[in-house]
Formats: C-alpha cells, sequence, structure tokens
C-alpha cells in the first residue's frame, strides 16, 4: 500500500491502529506491529491517544526505528535495518 508524503507516495508495508491505547499498552502494540515488517520497510501506525507524539517520538529515539512523518493521529516509521 502507499500513503501520499507531500507530492511523494510512499509504500508502506504494515498499516496498524492503534486506536485510543496510550503508554505501555501503545508500545508493546508497536514494538509488536513492527516487528512484523522487515528492516527498512514502513509501519503507519494511526495512534488517537494525545500523548501518542511524545510516546512514539521517545520510542523512536531509544530503538533506533525512524519517525519519518507525523500529522496525528497518523504516524509513519520506518523500521531499523538489523
Amino acid at each position: 500500500t502507499s500513503a501520499m508524503n507531500g507530492d511523494n507516495a510512499i509504500d508502506i508495508a504494515k498499516h496498524w491502529d492503534a486506536g485510543e491505547t496510550g503508554c505501555g499498552a501503545l508500545i508493546m502494540g508497536l514494538k509488536r506491529a513492527i516487528g512484523q515488517i522487515r528492516g527498512g520497510e514502513l509501519l503507519q501506525v494511526t495512534a488517537r491517544d494525545s500523548a501518542a507524539p511524545i510516546d512514539l517520538v521517545a520510542w523512536c529515539q531509544m530503538t533506533g526505528n525512524a519517525l519519518v512523518s507525523e500529522d496525528h493521529p497518523i504516524y509513519v516509521l520506518q523500521k531499523r535495518d538489523d
């Protein structure tokens, strides 16, 4: 699938809708979802929790995965190459 990022379409390997989950539940689900794709691939996350912008940025910094785009509630992460 692809998503629009400005004028460029980007290929999304997996979509995960986290709904209203936040904090620990968001992080555990995120770890599970990103574990289902290969290094370098993109995961699109829909996270409606108000703390999601903070939680996702912090998680990416801690794990070495990249936050490619954020437009709450839609986030695109790139899994790090292991």
